[in-house]
């Protein structure tokens, strides 16, 4: 697997992704290779979860972390592995060089990342190629939505596989490991992603400032290669909103545990894990009206709000928890039926053993 920083530790989607699904494809039989960018890997090389990390050098730099790194693993993967599994857009733009060598190889697109605010114009470039890359040199296609299977059936006439993102159970962990202090049980309401634009974090703070609210706002996310934005963010916040930088394991299941509700703002997601996250907690959420959001709650619409009008929606998780909780419940059972990563696991060993009988293996 090629694309990520690491799989444990560090924040972002893919990264979540590869760390829920590398140890169960190891428990299905798979012997599993991830190549990390070094700075990120606080594991280390070796054997983790039963999966083989490998450290590859890059260039520590937004615009080129992801491609450097991807054109100094994959000749790496090359030498022996049976699949070559490339994760995002801009690592696709080198879907090309597995190809060419017959070696199996499946992309997984993880959203339009070309759409990200964060990119100048040169980058969105670039990460349209990359698309169009995944559209044409990969064996086989995953999209984690079926908002981005249509947009490739759409735009390039190629049929991905969906194959969604899942969810572990969320432990219930006590509240002061979160490591916050001045948080209540039931008496704030969170936030969990990184710290980019797309994320909607200045509309979501204006509507908690309109709203009048008396519950704390917790925004717990890192900024990496962002750390301009982030100082904007702290001095855009309005009071009762705290920025407590990213939150791991623990702290964050404590977070996840005693929460009010959940809020994600983002203008743009492929398939939001935090938002399955909060709803595995059995947290109400409040979610933007995009596409892969309505996706989400198309399954139990009463588990939680799409708005476009913040100011209004956060009031919604104002009400006293005893009313919010069922919401919370009809959440927590849909994402356990529906987004197992055992069952996730099964369906891309499928793709693989599909992609090496398409290659003659």
């Amino acid at each position: 697997m090629i694309g990520l920083r690491a799989p444990w530790g560090t924040e972002g989607g893919v990264e979540r992704v590869v760390g829920e699904l590398a140890p169960r494809l190891v428990a299905q039989g798979c012997q599993v290779t991830v190549y990390c960018r070094r700075r990120y890997n606080a594991l280390g090389e070796g054997m983790h979860h039963g999966v083989r990390l490998v450290d590859v050098g890059t260039v520590y730099s937004k615009h080129l972390e992801a491609i450097v790194h991807t054109a100094l693993a994959t000749p790496r993967a090359l030498l022996d592995a049976d699949v070559v599994h490339i994760h995002a857009t801009g690592p696709s733009l080198l879907s090309w060089m597995p190809r060419v060598v017959r070696r199996p190889t499946v992309v997984t697109l993880h959203g339009l990342d070309w759409q990200r605010q964060k990119w100048g114009r040169a980058a969105r470039l670039v990460l349209r190629a990359g698309a169009r890359s995944a559209a044409t040199f990969p064996h086989r296609l995953i999209a984690v939505g079926e908002h981005l299977k249509l947009h490739y059936e759409q735009t390039y006439g190629v049929s991905p596989t969906f194959i969604p993102n899942g969810v572990s159970p969320i432990p219930r962990v006590p509240l002061e490991s979160s490591g916050i202090d001045g948080l209540t049980e039931r008496g704030f309401l969170l936030f969990i992603g990184r710290l980019v634009p797309e994320k909607g974090l200045e509309r979501l703070m204006a509507g908690y400032a309109e709203s009048g609210l008396a519950l704390p706002l917790v925004i717990a996310g890192g900024a990496t290669h962002m750390d301009a934005y982030a100082q904007k963010l702290a001095a855009l916040a309005p009071p009762g909103v705290m920025l407590v930088g990213p939150r791991f394991g623990e702290a964050r299941d404590a977070l996840l545990s005693w929460a009010r509700g959940f809020v994600l703002p983002s203008h743009l997601e492929g398939f939001p894990l935090a938002a399955l996250e909060a709803m595995e907690s059995g947290l109400p959420v409040l979610l933007s009206d995009i596409a892969p959001h309505r996706e989400l709650l198309s399954g139990a619409p009463e588990a939680g709000w799409l708005t476009a009008s913040w100011e209004d929606g956060l009031r919604q998780l104002a009400a006293p928890w005893e009313d919010l909780a069922p919401r919370g419940l009809r959440g927590q059972r849909l994402v356990r039926d529906r987004y197992s990563w055992d069952r996730i696991a099964e369906q891309t060993l499928a793709v693989y053993e599909q992609t090496i009988a398409m290659c003659g293996g």
